[in-house]
């Protein structure tokens, strides 16, 4: 891995905004949001072999060509019985709903439940007044450190949400209500702008994950970057310091960055220094890379059609990841160990020197 100078500067939001919205809507945080009733998920076996666990979303969001899941994150303090997943719009008649995320709770495995929330800006009319508008962002990534949530905006880097800020919202006048009819929104409060790389090549945030350390005793210190594309060679990995990121805004820069010369990665994850990449092969089943920048392995075939992001539970032991197209939308865990350790003994090698 080398050291490449991105600058990532971190933008407050407008004073008291978000205040402004709350006074109107008020916070329920993720907590408010699970006492609410919400939709039922649908356990079931997802067709996989990596796969020791999975559900279907209701029949309307498997099946609907207007939200997109991408993004995946497990909640700390909770083991993986809260998983949060962000979706983006895909454009209808000159417009888009933006993105938004679904909050699901598995505490109870059998009878898994999901709220959705629309990520939102809060903005000030010309009147003064204050209103809500959709944040605009493919959201391939999600992240969470402290109660901040990190989504990705491809060339713009992070945008962050405080999930205590999530509003439900009231009947008050339109002006004032969440787009599309939305009952709960979370505004935007910041963002890390991404700038600079070599000779002017831009970096490319498709997914983020938070980096685990030995044990699971905590995170890594590092938020885990990457870029999807459809060739092996010219996509990257990188590590973001979280002590640059988090409540500053000095800028920071990406760090240790490599090309695995993995073509089409969709998500990545570190634990215990071990970096698990999941890639897409189209309608055909996905890939999932387990190695580090010197050599992988890549297990053929072992993820369902269409995998996205990936992220490791608290204590390490598990992956979750998503599928995104259509009547084949799973949500779904992996057994970390195991394919740590099939890695070590076999899979197909492949050195990042020679794959590109």
């Amino acid at each position: 891995m080398r050291e490449i100078r991105y600058e990532l500067r971190g933008e407050s939001p407008k004073d008291g905004l978000i205040d402004e919205l709350a006074a109107v809507h008020p916070r329920i945080g993720v907590d408010g949001l699970l006492a609410r009733r919400g939709t039922r998920a649908r356990p079931g076996r997802v067709p996989a072999e990596a796969v020791v666990e999975g559900f279907r979303w209701s029949l309307l969001d498997g099946w609907t060509p207007r939200w997109w899941p991408q993004g995946m994150e497990v909640l700390s303090g909770h083991g993986d019985g809260i998983l949060v997943v962000s979706w983006f719009a895909q454009e209808g008649r000159g417009s888009s709903r933006g993105a938004r995320i679904s909050v699901i709770d598995r505490r109870d495995p059998q009878r898994p439940r999901y709220h959705h929330v629309l990520l939102v800006e809060a903005v000030r009319d010309g009147d003064g007044a204050v209103s809500m508008r959709p944040v605009q962002v493919h959201a391939g990534g999600l992240a969470r450190v402290g109660h901040q949530l990190y989504a990705t905006a491809t060339y713009d880097g992070l945008r962050v949400f405080d999930l205590r800020d999530i509003l439900r919202v009231t009947g008050r006048p339109s002006r004032s209500r969440a787009p599309f009819g939305y009952r709960c929104v979370l505004p935007q409060s910041g963002r890390q702008q991404l700038s600079g790389g070599p000779g002017g090549k831009r970096m490319r945030f498709s997914f983020v994950s938070l980096e685990r350390e030995p044990s699971g005793q905590g995170d890594g210190g590092h938020l885990v970057v990457g870029e999807f594309g459809a060739h092996k060679s010219g996509r990257r990995l990188g590590r973001v310091s979280v002590a640059g990121v988090i409540g500053t805004t000095e800028p920071t820069r990406v760090i240790e960055l490599h090309e695995p010369g993995i073509a089409r990665m969709q998500g990545a994850a570190v634990i215990d220094g071990l970096w698990y990449v999941s890639a897409s092969n189209g309608v055909k089943p996905g890939d999932l890379w387990v190695g580090a920048s010197s050599s992988w392995t890549r297990h053929r075939g072992v993820l369902p059609a269409g995998p996205e992001d990936l992220a490791a539970t608290p204590d390490g032991q598990r992956l979750w990841s998503l599928c995104e197209y259509p009547r084949h939308r799973w949500v779904y865990a992996m057994d970390a160990g195991r394919w740590r350790e099939e890695s070590a003994s076999g899979g197909t090698a492949v050195d990042a020197a020679t794959a590109r």
